[in-house]
């Protein structure tokens, strides 16, 4: 039986780079890495932003890079308090609903 997760964004970009790969990212962080976990192959996800859901998605592929500092789509983020963030753990995606 196959789970549904609705995923929310941080800004537009991000939900411009998820659609347009058909991949979501998560960071390094505590959160970035449960809910790696939760989610698993043949899942479902939708991208929640602007208070709007975005298409619906099967998860394809589970992937978690070691060196993904550099890694394309998505640039680290650094906050004020000097922590930087990327995102090792990846979900293929493939769409199945706009």
């Amino acid at each position: 039986m196959s789970d549904y997760f609705l995923v929310s964004l941080s800004n537009r970009e991000n939900l411009e780079l998820c659609v347009k790969y058909n991949l979501a990212g998560f960071t390094n962080s505590t959160n970035g890495l449960w809910t790696f976990f939760d989610i698993e192959v043949g899942d479902y996800i939708s991208f929640l932003y602007g208070a709007r859901v975005r298409n619906l998605y099967r998860v394809a592929k589970k992937v978690a890079y070691k060196s993904a500092e550099k890694l394309p789509p998505w640039p680290p983020i650094t906050f004020r308090s000097k922590r930087t963030y990327y995102f090792p753990f990846r979900l293929l995606l493939k769409l199945e609903r706009v």
